[in-house]
């Protein structure tokens, strides 16, 4: 990994904007916390087979995020077992959900939390994986249709409802690692593929 992706990480409660005002770290907390559960609910207005804040808020937050956010420095396997267990946990809670929409939550709202607000342990950014739908599967269709290694994995499925065991879960997210190998990015970087605003 080179060095410009050896972004600081910090626990949430350390995390503060530099300014001429008084800090309100308790607010920024909330602040962050909010807008990435809102932005997770949101998610689920296009094909989620639920999509009612009572139902879907407590599925965002059934994780046990602390894990993520207080502690030393990070591993992927320490990471990887974290989301598998987090994943199944959503789906456990709730059967309709497929595998596939119990990890884009998670994806959701981890990208909110620890690659644009910049919280969670070192290294996590490096370990967080990108929110598959059907945007990133256009988008790297359309940059890598010619790449057999990259699409047989993240094409193993089309429609997230269909990603229905965790295994077929990570094979796309084996797939999105060897993407960001070619590209020299962070794996959450591959979201840089989505096609979801195209017009």
């Amino acid at each position: 990994m080179s060095r410009k992706h050896e972004v600081p990480h910090r626990g949430l409660h350390e995390i503060s904007w530099v300014t001429g005002m008084k800090k309100n770290t308790s607010a920024r907390e909330k602040i962050i916390k909010d807008f990435a559960e809102w932005t997770a609910f949101s998610a689920t207005r296009s094909g989620c087979p639920i999509k009612s804040r009572n139902a879907v808020y407590p599925l965002i937050r059934t994780p046990k995020y602390d894990f993520l956010f207080e502690g030393d420095e990070i591993s992927a396997s320490e990471f990887n077992a974290w989301h598998q267990e987090s994943t199944l946990a959503i789906r456990a809670a709730n059967s309709v959900l497929s595998v596939g929409w119990a990890a884009k939550l998670i994806n959701i709202y981890l990208k909110t939390m620890v690659y644009l607000a910049g919280a969670g342990r070192p290294r996590l950014i490096q370990c967080i994986h990108p929110p598959i739908d059907n945007g990133l599967w256009e988008g790297i269709r359309s940059k890598y249709e010619g790449n057999p290694d990259i699409i047989t994995r993240t094409h193993i499925v089309n429609r997230i409802k269909d990603i229905d065991t965790y295994d077929k879960y990570i094979t796309i997210i084996c797939g999105c690692q060897l993407i960001a190998k070619e590209r020299g990015c962070l794996l959450i970087e591959v979201e840089e593929l989505w096609q979801g605003t195209m017009i």
